[in-house]
């Protein structure tokens, strides 16, 4: 019975361990984000009314204030161009944004990147610091880069999830 208490307790505190080790990059040089990125994977705790991972980046630029500015893509009966702005927070990979239509505001934080190939974003509720949704996206639609990143972010999700992955037909063309 000791030996199980003992089993049992490691494991916690290994999984405790693992998820702590998945947090937002240190820092972040946004001028290396600029440009497009095709959405690779997502998944979602939930349904937002505006599916702001859904969507191809047309455009990352930052502002003179150090916010980002979001152009996106979205595919509906054809593909409509939206622009978010991303407040900077204290964080440096992380951004406020508010969502007209959704009652709480959002953290949208830089998980990982390695600015040529593949970003990791996830947009967690400010309030309960709960993840609710991640996203992979790629400078090249045919890129698989990142994926492996992208599973440890999954693997630290505490509730239950949508996967999703893209297509290039899936998308709009940037």
């Amino acid at each position: 019975m000791k030996f199980l208490l003992l089993a049992v307790g490691l494991a916690l505190i290994g999984a405790i361990q693992a998820t702590e080790n998945i947090r937002s990059k240190k820092d972040l040089v946004v001028e290396k984000l600029v440009g497009p990125w095709y959405l690779r994977q997502e998944v979602k705790a939930m349904e937002f009314s505006v599916p702001l991972l859904d969507m191809d980046i047309k455009e990352v630029n930052p502002t003179p204030e150090r916010d980002l500015e979001l152009v996106v893509l979205e595919k509906t009966d054809r593909c409509v161009e939206k622009k978010f702005l991303l407040k900077k927070t204290e964080e440096p990979t992380e951004f406020e944004i508010s969502i007209p239509s959704e009652p709480a505001s959002y953290t949208f934080s830089v998980m990982e990147t390695d600015y040529d190939n593949y970003i990791l974003f996830c947009l967690e509720n400010i309030n309960s610091r709960e993840r609710m949704a991640c996203a992979h996206y790629v400078r090249r639609i045919e890129d698989s880069r990142g994926m492996e990143e992208f599973k440890k972010i999954l693997r630290t999700l505490t509730m239950p999830y949508t996967a999703i992955e893209f297509r290039t037909r899936d998308t709009c063309r940037v």
